[in-house]
C-alpha cells in the first residue's frame, strides 16, 4: 500500500469510527458510569464497531509513523474533520453553516502548504 493510501485509510477509518461511536451514543443515551452503563456499551454494535475501526486506525497509524515524518503526516489528520463536518450534516442532520464551510476550505490550504 502507498504511503499517501495508508495516511488516508488511517485517517478516514479513524473518522467513520468516530461516527459510529456517535451513533451508538445516540442509541445509548444519557450513559450511566455503572454496570449497566458498561453492559449498554460492549452489547451495543455501532460502539463496538466504532472501537474497532478506530483501534485498527491506530495501528495503521503505527505504520504510517515508522514511514514518515510527524510534521508530514500530523496535518493531514486535520482531513478528519471535514469527512466529520461532511458527515454529521448529512447522517445526524447537524448544521453546515458559512463557518464550517471556510474551516473546510482553510485546512485543504493548510495541509497543501505544510506538505508543500
Amino acid at each position: 500500500m502507498s504511503n499517501l493510501l495508508l495516511i488516508l485509510t488511517s485517517i478516514f477509518m479513524g473518522a467513520i469510527g468516530q461516527i459510529l461511536l456517535k451513533f451508538g451514543a445516540n442509541t445509548i443515551g444519557d450513559l450511566k458510569f455503572n454496570i449497566e452503563g458498561f453492559v449498554s456499551l460492549i452489547t451495543n454494535y455501532f460502539v463496538v464497531g466504532g472501537l474497532i475501526l478506530f483501534g485498527t486506525s491506530f495501528l495503521l497509524w503505527i505504520k504510517v509513523l515508522t514511514k514518515n515524518s510527524l510534521s508530514y503526516v500530523y496535518p493531514m489528520v486535520s482531513l478528519s474533520y471535514i469527512i466529520i463536518v461532511l458527515a454529521s450534516r448529512f447522517l445526524f442532520n447537524e448544521p453546515f453553516t458559512s463557518n464550517k464551510i471556510i474551516g473546510i476550505i482553510a485546512i485543504i490550504v493548510g495541509v497543501f502548504l505544510i506538505n508543500k
